[in-house]
């Protein structure tokens, strides 16, 4: 089997990807269409998806191993329960996505556009997200300890549960999140977006590193001043 197939500009149906997942070997799907295409628990392994159109696709509950997404459109997309490993998303466009119960493990999503993305109940295992946008997402029980994250929008996202114990947040926005039960000490918020943050919820972030801005911020809340 040639260490190359390559698969594209095709309207491809659950009976193609049926039998190229058969076929076994590396596959690069390049500029193809799937839209609402489901998977059928597929085992892919080194494949490619370059370009495609996924919208509303259904990959429950399969196997995804040394799998790329490069430009890929996914828009209500569903990977629940999904088992991924060494997964790269990159440039994607995973808005209201679903990994609900899904295992993640060295996941990295990068320069994605993931609104209202769902990852509830997931089990996260060295999964990093880079320039991406989660606002409105479901991320509790986020476990992010010691990683860095660089310019992250989590804008209205909740990440009750989650953990960023000495993780680095480099111009991240935390802006009107929800953090029940979040733990961020350690944390290094100083280039982050606080806005919408209440006294009532800075115990959440008890131990985290801010700046002086970031805390006249919060004490002016209080009616006082740092000078």
């Amino acid at each position: 089997m040639s260490a190359n197939r390559i698969v594209e500009n095709r309207n491809l149906t659950r009976a193609d990807i049926a039998q190229l997942a058969a076929d076994g070997g590396p596959l690069q799907v390049h500029n193809c269409k799937l839209d609402g295409v489901d998977f059928g628990d597929a085992e892919l392994m080194e494949w490619t998806f370059e370009k495609c159109e996924l919208r509303a696709a259904r990959l429950d509950q399969c196997i995804l191993d040394e799998v790329t997404f490069k430009g890929c459109r996914a828009v209500d997309t569903t990977f629940r329960s999904v088992r991924c490993d060494q997964v790269t998303f990159e440039n994607c466009d995973l808005s209201n996505a679903s990994f609900i119960h899904a295992k993640l493990a060295d996941v990295a999503f990068k320069s994605c556009k993931m609104l209202g993305t769902d990852f509830s109940s997931v089990t996260f295992a060295d999964v990093s997200f880079d320039e991406s946008n989660l606002g409105l997402s479901q991320l509790r029980g986020l476990a992010m300890a010691k990683a860095t994250l660089k310019a992250v929008n989590f804008d209205q996202a909740d990440l009750s549960e989650s953990t960023f114990k000495d993780a680095v947040l480099d111009e991240c926005s935390l802006r009107d999140t929800i953090v029940s039960d979040a733990n961020f000490q350690g944390a290094d918020l100083r280039s982050c977006d606080l806005g919408g943050l209440q006294m009532s919820d800075a115990r959440r972030f008890k131990g985290a590193i801010i700046s002086k801005r970031q805390a006249a911020d919060l004490l002016g809340q209080l009616g006082l001043k740092v000078i």
